[in-house]
C-alpha cells in the first residue's frame, strides 16, 4: 500500500505544478479580464465583434517573442481583436486606471481599423484621433494623455511617414496560443 501511495506522489506534484504555474490564467483572472474589457469597449464609438485575451506564455516558442512585444493584434481575415495578457496597458486597465482604460480602448480601435482594411498609418491615425477626443473631453488627465499621445505620434516622422519598422508593425500570429484564450468577450454590435 505504501508503494502505491508513493507512485501517485509524482502525479499529484505534477498536477499541482500545472495548476499553480504562473503562466496559467485563473478563473478570477478570466472574470476580471471580461469585466475590464466590457467596461473599456463602452468607451468606443462602436464595439468590436469579439475581443480575445491571450497569454504569450502559452504560445509556441516561435510566437512568444513576437507576442511579448505587442499589446494587441489581429489575424488576417478575422474580425477578432486579440489582446495580450502581459500588456502594461491591459494590466493598468485591470486596476481601473483611467488613462490605461482609455489607451486600451484606443488600442482596440486601432486593431478594429485593421479589421476594416486600414493600413498601419491609417490605424495609427484613428487610434490617435480617439485618444485626442478623450483628452479634449476631459476623460483622461490632460498632461498624462498628451504625454502618451506624443509617444504615439513619435511612431511617424515629421513628414507623416511611418518610421522604420512601423510599416510591418502588424504581425500574423499563427500559434496554438489562440486555442487557449484567457477570456473571450463577445460584443453586442447593435448598440
Amino acid at each position: 500500500m505504501d508503494h502505491h501511495r508513493f507512485s501517485w506522489y509524482p502525479c499529484v506534484v505534477a498536477t499541482l505544478l500545472v495548476l499553480l504555474w504562473p503562466g496559467q490564467a485563473s478563473a478570477g483572472d478570466d472574470a476580471d479580464c471580461r469585466r475590464t474589457v466590457e467596461r473599456v469597449v463602452k468607451l468606443l464609438p462602436k464595439p468590436p465583434i469579439r475581443v480575445v485575451i491571450v497569454d504569450a506564455n502559452q504560445a509556441e516558442p516561435s510566437a512568444r517573442r513576437a507576442l511579448r512585444r505587442i499589446d494587441a493584434f489581429t489575424t488576417k481575415g478575422s474580425p477578432v481583436v486579440y489582446l495580450t495578457h502581459h500588456s502594461d496597458v491591459l494590466q493598468g486597465a485591470l486596476k481601473e486606471w483611467a488613462l490605461h482604460e482609455h489607451v486600451l480602448a484606443a488600442t482596440i480601435w486601432h486593431e478594429m481599423a485593421h479589421i476594416e482594411g486600414a493600413d498601419e498609418a491609417e490605424a495609427q491615425r484613428r487610434e490617435e484621433a480617439l485618444l485626442t477626443d478623450y483628452i479634449i473631453r476631459g476623460r483622461v488627465d490632460r498632461v498624462e494623455g498628451m504625454r502618451y499621445l506624443a509617444i504615439l505620434r513619435s511612431r511617424r516622422g515629421k513628414d507623416g511617414t511611418l518610421k522604420h519598422g512601423q510599416e510591418n508593425a502588424e504581425e500574423t500570429v499563427n500559434s496554438r496560443v489562440l486555442e487557449h484564450p484567457i477570456a473571450v468577450i463577445e460584443c453586442i454590435t447593435g448598440r
